[in-house]
């Protein structure tokens, strides 16, 4: 649409109603097929954007005539009314309070769409009366029926001559297509004889499928594959998984899963309607993949709303909404056709399967006919999935893997206000905000070498010695301390830095779960990473003897800008600009500094000075990236 109408000129028509016409959205390079239900005024008219069910009321000068190309097609949405309702208060008419109920209650939900009825002689009713079901905010399962009639906005609607068929669905009915964040899931098809046989179901071919494939809400599982008695075979290669197994189907087993895929996708027709169902890691199941059809499946993970499955025929992982699953076996007897294979004598480098070593192995090997040479075989069927597994507990209850609950470091304070004292500026978040720590007059030589203010490395501390040398005989040591496993905001832990060393740190928050990363700070420094559980070591006893060096403090004496939008912002902090931060790092490098308290409660705020008399963000006021602040 976009692209035949987004350069075209408006020419005047005669519009009429029931007219089809190409509509623009006003305020959107969005162009939308419509019908035009009524003229307005001579240059206003009411329009139905047929495939999206919504009505509005534009400018001629947003309508053109509709490509004749662009009417073949039908209409994208469905029309629905809700069956067995009527409106309450004895009118045939819908009040606005039960309209704005039903939008409010509907607009932008997920919800189960169930077809009610469909007449003979495939005539079908229009609007197509339905059921929804929708999860409210507890989420649980509401009837919006139901939910309308309990607030008093519908009664429900007394039907005298009820259909001979009235439990039965068209086979047309069931190749509706589905809209986006909906799903149609139809009753078990009660078969009509008076059909003719080219649109029914046989009633026996569908009972023999139930007998043969189906085991509903069965807590079994597939067979795993069978091996091929020969050390060398001919196979396709499915699919390569994230840890280098390579995913085979043997040439002789090929026409047998095409068989079977055949077969189900003909015939998984008939489920019926999924009550709600609590899904569990490693049931096996049936999955409708994103290409619509059926397989057979397993639960790897179970995420909120979503659920991580495998295709144990091909063996591809995906995760999917559970309204695409159905707790059944398909083909219970029949093994699985997918064998994991694994490069013999081949360990990737850093013993982790890199993903551009996986990238590489699925251009060389994926949908590839290869021949397999079993070097170490493994029979899957002498034990289950759980007796090949042998768990131990004694490595859990061993000191070495338990973490010990650590208090918080000592904080540093600052002198007094009004006292003048030299300090280092550590790390800077915003031009106004920074981290310090205390110095003397004599190190500010040092700090110049080793202050991280441009975020380029973190320096050691130059005036605490016993800290300095406790780090670095521990860093001679570090392989012997044992591994993190307490992860909860404020643990003190050791931390690897990007320079190799090791530094004293704490847990700000876990970043992500698969794998797991956490967002550490170095306390003396005050810097953040994000880092890898390898990255993380518990912290000896005697490290937390020392205070925390750095400190947290706002600079006092300036503020944003009020005329700055035009420049790039930070971030994190929009109400400053880079400009300013890139500035206020050049006016604090290699600089001797010093501080006076202005404030200690609730948040410490000093003044930063050069030469002991100059305010350092004097220089930001000046080149105008921040106002003076009295």
């Amino acid at each position: 649409m976009v692209a035949a109408y987004e350069n075209s000129k408006w020419e005047p028509v005669k519009w009429e109603n029931d007219m089809h016409c190409a509509v623009k959205i006003p305020d959107k390079n969005q162009w939308q097929r419509g019908q035009i239900i009524r003229m307005v005024t001579d240059t206003l008219v009411e329009v139905l954007l047929y495939d999206v069910g919504v009505e509005l009321v534009v400018n001629i000068n947003c309508l053109r005539e509709l490509q004749e190309n662009l009417k073949t097609m039908g209409r994208l949405s469905l029309e629905c009314s809700l069956a067995d309702i009527r409106p309450a208060g004895g009118s045939d008419k819908w009040t606005a309070t039960a309209c704005d109920c039903l939008s409010l209650y509907l607009t932008g939900a997920v919800a189960t769409v169930i077809l009610q009825v469909c007449n003979k002689e495939n005539n079908t009713t229009w609007p197509l009366p339905v059921k929804i079901f929708c999860r409210d905010e507890k989420g649980e399962r509401v009837d919006v029926s139901k939910y309308l009639i309990k607030k008093g906005l519908a009664l429900r609607e007394r039907r005298i001559n009820k259909l001979d068929n009235n439990h039965s669905l068209s086979q047309k009915s069931l190749e509706i297509p589905l809209e986006q964040g909906e799903a149609v899931i139809p009753k078990c098809i009660k078969i009509n004889p008076d059909k003719k046989a080219a649109d029914v179901i046989d009633e026996h071919r569908v009972s023999e499928f139930k007998e043969k494939v189906l085991e509903p809400k069965t807590t079994g599982c597939y067979k795993p594959p069978v091996i091929p008695k020969q050390k060398v075979f001919e196979a396709i290669v499915s699919c390569i998984g994230d840890d280098g197994t390579i995913f085979v189907v043997p040439k002789l087993s090929e026409f047998e899963l095409i068989k079977m895929m055949n077969e189900i996708q003909s015939n998984l027709k008939c489920l019926g309607l999924l009550e709600p169902y609590f899904w569990k890691k490693g049931e096996a199941c049936a999955v409708r993949g994103s290409d619509t059809m059926w397989y057979r499946g397993k639960i790897l993970e179970v995420i909120g709303s979503t659920i991580r499955v495998q295709y144990l025929d091909h063996g591809f992982t995906e995760k999917i909404p559970q309204c695409h699953l159905y707790p059944i076996l398909l083909y219970p007897d029949t093994p699985q056709f997918c064998i994991p294979c694994q490069l013999c004598n081949t360990i990737p480098v850093g013993n982790v399967w890199q993903p551009d070593a996986i990238e590489l192995l699925q251009e060389l090997l994926s949908k590839r006919e290869v021949e397999v040479h079993v070097m170490k075989p493994t029979d899957y069927n002498k034990m289950s999935e759980e007796e090949r597994w042998e768990i131990r507990f004694e490595e859990l209850l061993s000191s070495e893997t338990e973490t010990p609950v650590l208090p918080p470091y000592l904080s540093s304070s600052l002198p007094p206000p009004e006292e003048l004292y030299a300090v280092q500026v550590k790390h800077v978040v915003s031009p106004n905000e920074v981290y310090i720590c205390l110095d003397s007059v004599e190190n500010c030589g040092v700090f110049n070498q080793h202050s991280d203010t441009d975020d380029s490395g973190v320096g050691w501390e130059p005036e605490s010695e016993s800290l300095e040398e406790a780090l670095r005989s521990f860093n001679k040591v570090v392989e012997t301390a044992p591994p993190l496993t307490d992860f909860r905001a404020e643990m003190p832990c050791l931390a690897e830095y990007d320079d190799g060393l090791w530094y004293r740190a704490k847990i700000v928050s876990i970043k992500e779960f698969n794998p797991l990363s956490v967002l550490v700070q170095f306390v003396d420094y005050g810097s953040t990473e994000k880092l890898t559980l390898n990255r993380l070591r518990q912290i000896p006893l005697h490290l937390m003897q020392y205070p925390a060096r750095a400190m947290k403090v706002l600079l006092a004496g300036f503020k944003p800008p009020l005329r700055d939008s035009g420049k790039a912002r930070i971030p994190y902090c929009p109400q400053w600009s880079m400009e300013a931060l890139w500035a206020m790092i050049d006016c604090l490098q290699g600089k001797q500094l010093y501080a006076a308290s202005v404030a200690q409660v609730p948040e410490q705020i000093v003044t930063l000075y050069e030469d002991e008399q100059y305010p350092v963000h004097m220089s930001l006021v000046e080149m105008g990236l921040a106002d003076q602040d009295e």
